[in-house]
């Protein structure tokens, strides 16, 4: 059996229920080896006390994770690691706008609906100047096969039209941004939430019912703070990686 964890978590200041918190925490501990393939994992009791909750609440995290193929109850015998997730390759969310960018590298992009709009719906990072129009597309990210992220976008009609539709149909719109060139870019902004997978969304990524996501919106201005792009993304919690060195003595 493996050795229990002290680690202390803080399950009330989240809007997912605790179960689905504690399943996507006992996944994290397969994919980094934690909780290794094939060895026992601690008892429902065992990580009831750790985590303060219900034995009850820890049986519903482990059926996520055996619905999902990744450890197997045996009646006298205890819980299983059988496979670690597909996708245990981290996606790196970036912190800076280079990051941002190249973020998308190596993902294939499918198109999947797009219109024409007015305005963009409640802008995240506030509206500056609008635009006369903007492009809205929605994106499907897959990674080796398997869809990773999903994306809302709205894009300037005056840039779209400076982009071929070959290119706008099969590359991130933000990383064409940086690419073409097409505008001077002088603010971007990015806010990263984490949330739970509504009926859409885990039908769209394939993850079970209130699974955890991350939720990363970006906001591009150009001259005269005009918005020329808005997106937002829903990627796959387990996967999504935020990390940003800390800085020491209030330097930059």
């Amino acid at each position: 059996m493996t050795d229990f964890t002290p680690l202390e978590l803080d399950l009330t200041h989240n809007r997912a229920p605790i179960y689905v918190q504690l399943s996507t925490l006992f996944r994290r501990f397969i994919v980094t080896g934690h909780w290794p393939v094939d060895k026992q994992v601690p008892t429902h009791e065992t990580l009831a006390m750790q985590f303060d909750v219900n034995p009850a609440t820890i049986r519903k995290a482990i059926a996520m994770l055996e619905d999902e193929g990744l450890v197997k109850r045996y009646r006298r015998h205890g819980t299983f690691v059988t496979a670690k997730p597909a996708s245990a390759d981290w996606f790196r969310i970036g912190t800076t706008w280079e990051e941002a960018l190249r973020a998308f590298d190596a993902l294939a992009v499918e198109l999947i609906e797009e219109s024409d709009v007015d305005a963009v719906p409640e802008p995240f990072h506030g509206t500056g100047m609008a635009a006369a129009g903007y492009r809205y597309q929605r994106r499907l990210y897959r990674r080796a096969g398997s869809a990773i992220m999903i994306e809302d976008s709205y894009l300037d009609q005056a840039l779209r039209r400076k982009i071929s539709d070959a290119k706008l149909a099969g590359s991130a719109p933000l990383a064409l941004l940086g690419a073409e060139r097409t505008a001077k870019v002088e603010r971007a902004d990015e806010t990263v939430r984490f949330g739970i997978a509504d009926t859409e969304i885990s039908t769209i990524l394939a993850i079970p019912l209130n699974a955890s996501v991350a939720i990363v919106h970006h906001s591009v201005f150009g001259e005269k703070s005009k918005l020329l792009f808005e997106s937002c993304a829903y990627l796959r919690g387990d996967i999504a990686l935020v990390s940003e060195p800390i800085k020491f003595g209030g330097k930059p």
